[in-house]
């Protein structure tokens, strides 16, 4: 098993947002299996919870970097684990995550000599270089930053890969539609709230004199305030509820409109349609807020602490009223974040950049234990086993036969990702491929298809026509010839007597002479 262990804090001065984030990557790599272990400084018992309620291991640290205690236990954590799972300390996808703006460079240069693949998450380029095999910033206008990295670290930067936890992507399931009037309301302010700010939001609500108005108020699980705030809103004007363990995709299902800070719940808001005003409550928000205003997904309302009440009253009575300005902020961020950022993180964290080369009789059990996988038998038109026989002597024939390419592809650590083959049969080239278990669900079987066709456009003279049937029950294969280009046959009569099936052709060029390699 692959072993995945994430090294991030929350705590009342730097919130709950590194390790918010950091659950939705773990969630995307447990889904497929695999292990996850937090390893992490969290003395609240919610957040703790949380972690360990998702199925994670968790191991807690109880001084923080720079302390040397930090990464003294941390280095152990890895180590003793990685033994005890996988038999050996270095396993090429055990990875380590890192989120937090306390993790220097040395800090991430000591992982990596360790042995261990490193994903080192940022959000503003603070450091003066980064050691990881790969860096991401989700962050609107990332990719304008001049980051300093190692050689060969593989930068992941922009919304594409904004980390969404599964319960937004799996409570998201019809398009929303904006009422006339936003009534109901969201606020958020984050799991902390060091400055108290949603008491001033509250005293803000107070002054609006209109009961159409619904405020669902969170109060964060690190936030030490919820006394005053419900003193504060006790005010008969306002419809008022504050919510201190709340479901925030449903929170946000509900809402018309939210006031939110500037961090991680953006993204969670653009893709569950919510137009938003932003209040900056820390630092580090300020670029990122300034960006989202300047593409039109934000009203921005600046600092807190130069805020006045009367600034968030008018901004909240006005943009409820406003149907057109919230179309717009709600159009724009439905552009940017599409809920796909945690797939296309782990596929470069398994798969990255791969290549395909020519398969030999080495590869017999590579290409027998792919072969006779579950799922792949299913999605054969023969579902029987292969005997390795049998196999054997079929991969012989086929490595000596002029009219048969068989392609291995691996990931840049040698693994192996998939096959693909071609058989030239009279005018048709018909192809097949299958993924290795360890890389299905990554959307790579477009990429090997791509990439195979590719090579074998250097094997051909002429323009020959490339084929491939495929299950009516195997979608994402249909999806892959789709993106590829490949159209499906129209007229019965050219398919199939058998309907179970389709074909999908796609004619290509050649690049070079024919050659069988």
């Amino acid at each position: 098993m692959n072993h995945l262990f994430i090294r991030s804090d929350a705590t009342k001065q730097m919130g709950t947002g590194h390790i918010m984030r950091c659950i939705a990557l773990a969630q995307a790599w447990k889904k497929r299996s695999e292990l996850v272990t937090f390893i992490s400084h969290c003395p609240n018992h919610k957040i703790s919870k949380r972690i360990e309620s998702e199925g994670f291991n968790l191991i807690k640290i109880d001084k923080i970097w720079p302390h040397s205690q930090d990464l003294k236990k941390t280095l152990k954590v890895l180590n003793n684990l990685s033994n005890r799972r996988v038999g050996k300390a270095f396993n090429s996808h055990n990875w380590v995550i890192i989120d937090g703006y306390h993790f220097t460079p040395d800090y991430q240069k000591n992982i990596m000599e360790a042995g261990f693949k490193l994903l080192v998450i940022d959000d503003n380029n603070h450091l003066d270089h980064y050691n990881a095999n790969i860096l991401l910033n989700q962050n609107i206008g990332s990719s304008h930053y001049p980051y300093s990295c190692n050689q060969n670290t593989k930068e992941l930067l922009g919304t594409k890969y904004a980390m969404l936890r599964s319960e937004f992507l799996m409570s998201k399931h019809i398009k929303k539609v904006s009422p006339a009037k936003a009534k109901n309301i969201l606020v958020t302010m984050g799991g902390a709230d060091p400055d108290n700010t949603t008491l001033k939001i509250v005293q803000a609500i107070n002054q609006i004199n209109d009961s159409d108005l619904k405020f669902n108020i969170i109060v964060g699980p690190d936030n030490p305030n919820i006394e005053c705030l419900k003193d504060a809103s006790q005010n008969q004007l306002s419809n008022i509820n504050l919510i201190d363990n709340a479901d925030m995709p449903e929170m946000m299902a509900w809402a018309d409109l939210c006031v939110t800070a500037g961090g991680s719940s953006c993204w969670e808001l653009c893709f569950m349609e919510v137009p938003f005003i932003i209040i900056i409550i820390a630092a580090n928000q300020i670029e990122l807020t300034s960006r989202l205003e300047k593409a039109g997904v934000a009203i921005n309302l600046g600092k807190q602490e130069t805020l006045s009440q009367d600034d968030i009253t008018q901004n909240i009575v006005s943009l409820s009223c406003d149907i057109k300005k919230r179309k717009k902020l709600k159009k724009v961020g439905i552009k940017i974040v599409d809920g796909k950022g945690t797939k296309r993180i782990i596929r470069q964290m398994l798969a990255g950049k791969f290549i395909i080369r020519n398969a030999g009789i080495k590869d017999a059990k590579l290409l027998y234990e792919q072969a006779n996988d579950k799922k792949v038998r299913l999605s054969s038109f023969n579902s029987d086993p292969i005997l390795w026989e049998e196999h054997l002597q079929w991969l012989r024939q086929k490595l000596k036969d002029e009219n048969s390419w068989i392609f291995i592809a691996e990931n840049h650590m040698g693994d192996p990702i998939g096959q693909i083959r071609f058989d030239r049969k009279d005018d048709l080239f018909e192809i097949s491929y299958s993924l290795d278990k360890k890389f299905r669900g990554l959307g790579l079987g477009k990429t090997l298809l791509k990439i195979g066709l590719k090579t074998i456009q250097t094997k051909i003279h002429e323009p020959v026509m490339m084929q491939g049937s495929i299950k009516n029950d195997n979608i994402s294969s249909k999806i892959s010839f789709e993106n590829c280009g490949f159209a499906p046959l129209k007229n019965e009569l050219d398919i199939s007597t058998d309907s179970n099936h389709l074909i999908y052709q796609l004619l290509i060029q050649p690049t070079k002479s024919l050659e069988k390699s």
